[in-house]
């Protein structure tokens, strides 16, 4: 049986899914593939377009604030476990973010708002605690997560 190249295991994984070029390279290594052939099928991609960081940034910048709410932070430190640099990160979130108008303070509302229904049988300080432990792992700045917290749990007169 003829054992797969390099650049076609690498084109494969990309037809499956999107991938920056160090999770590329990741995966390949853990494959077995030679460094010097990683390289090569690295730099054969980039240069026909197939393998854009800046492009796999914006894609995955949207994806994570758009259809998973997530916040600034936690899609930089997605990005960043995935090879992306620091200032492209931020400057694919920042585009993301002025692009789809989203506003972050909105996406914390909603998702305290969609979490505290299911912690209405609590007592009010498990309700507060639990509540902003969600919010906090979700990555949304403190001052955002303790506004939320209070506007959810004020006892409404």
């Amino acid at each position: 049986m003829r054992e797969i190249s390099t650049l076609a295991h690498a084109v494969e994984a990309l037809a499956r899914s999107a991938r920056s070029t160090a999770d590329l390279a990741r995966w390949l290594a853990r494959r077995e593939h030679p460094a010097d052939e990683i390289e090569v099928a690295i730099a054969k991609l980039t240069a026909r377009g197939m393998l854009n960081d800046a492009e796999f940034a914006l894609a995955f910048a949207r994806s994570r604030a758009v259809g998973r709410g997530m916040s600034r932070r936690r899609i930089a430190g997605e990005l960043a476990r995935r090879g992306i640099a620091k200032e492209m990160a931020d400057a694919a979130i920042n585009e993301i973010m002025e692009s789809e108008n989203i506003d972050e303070r909105e996406i914390v509302q909603a998702a305290g708002a969609k979490k505290f229904r299911s912690l209405t049988k609590l007592e009010p300080d498990v309700q507060r605690r639990r509540l902003y432990g969600f919010l906090a792992r979700k990555g949304f700045a403190s001052d955002l997560v303790r506004d939320t917290v209070r506007q959810l749990t004020q006892p409404t007169s």
